[in-house]
């Protein structure tokens, strides 16, 4: 298990606090009696000082250039070894900076399944500015090494699960809404994304929390109205979990800051306990580095 605790591409803070938060909710301790081996690996160094502000196009640049760089270092080895890695904490950044570590390191077998109630891939604009965490996929999937690396995504190996809507650009990436996967099933829509995969893929999941409704999980950074349910939540998540080409998973978009009595904590470790309890019963050599 390692914790990211940044808000490098966020407007406030709030994520950063979500390592030390599901920790003091008992993640450990539910992971191991699901009979999982844990290991807990800390916290990632983050530089002194990362810069913000609010200066188009992107806020508070470079630190989530920063932030990629350092992750793109660390993330090989929490990727790379035998064991499965729970990555903690952060806005939904995060993910540049992991899938490039991951690209880089696994080639074209690499693979992201995105869980998310928003398609992330703002363009940037010099009328604008925006959070890098609504930017992840466009940084991704465009050729422009001042914002991450020079080689890009294919969109074929980035598929996006659970969105409230359609995007007006979905740049060549397959995306499921939530509508879709509730009119063909949740399970079967898990399913058929599952099956395009290559069965020698190496597959890493990004979960970001606001997929969930309000009622779920309101300390979400950016909670909604609308998503999927705690228990539908948990289910879909131990449907891909279970899927023994899934290497990782990042947990992005919890604000401990809006949890004032923490209950939304017990609620995200409950789930990720119960989900990550796939692993226990399909891979029992599976060591979570957390």
């Amino acid at each position: 298990m390692v914790g990211i605790p940044h808000f490098a591409g966020a407007y406030v803070s709030g994520t950063e606090l979500a390592p030390e938060a599901l920790r003091a909710a008992g993640l450990i301790e539910h992971l191991q009696q699901a009979g999982l081996s844990v290991r807990d690996e800390g916290n990632l160094k983050l530089p002194d000082y990362l810069p913000r502000h609010n200066i188009p196009p992107v806020r508070n640049w470079p630190a989530p250039r920063m932030l990629w760089d350092l992750l793109r270092e660390e993330v090989r080895g929490w990727l790379g070894g035998d064991g499965f890695a729970l990555m903690l904490g952060g806005d939904c950044s995060t993910i540049v900076g992991t899938a490039t570590a991951h690209q880089e390191l696994h080639g074209d077998a690499a693979y992201v399944l995105v869980i998310d109630g928003h398609f992330d891939a703002v363009a940037p604009s010099a009328n604008r500015c925006v959070g890098a965490a609504g930017m992840g996929l466009w940084f991704l999937l465009r050729d422009n090494p001042m914002w991450a690396a020079e080689k890009v995504w294919d969109a074929g190996r980035i598929h996006v699960i659970g969105c409230q809507q359609k995007p007006r650009e979905d740049y060549g990436v397959e995306i499921v809404t939530l509508a879709e996967m509730r009119t063909g099933g949740l399970m079967q829509s898990v399913s058929t994304i599952l099956e395009k995969i290559p069965a020698n893929a190496k597959l890493l999941v990004h979960f970001d929390v606001d997929v969930m409704d309000e009622e779920a999980m309101a300390a979400a950074y950016s909670p909604s109205k609308t998503g999927l349910s705690l228990e539908e939540a948990e289910g879909l998540l131990a449907a891909v979990l279970r899927d023994h080409r899934v290497i990782g998973l990042e947990v992005t978009e919890f604000s401990a800051l809006r949890d004032t009595t923490g209950i939304y904590a017990e609620r995200l470790v409950r789930l990720l306990g119960n989900a990550l309890a796939t692993r226990a019963t399909t891979a029992s050599s599976d060591t979570l580095m957390i």
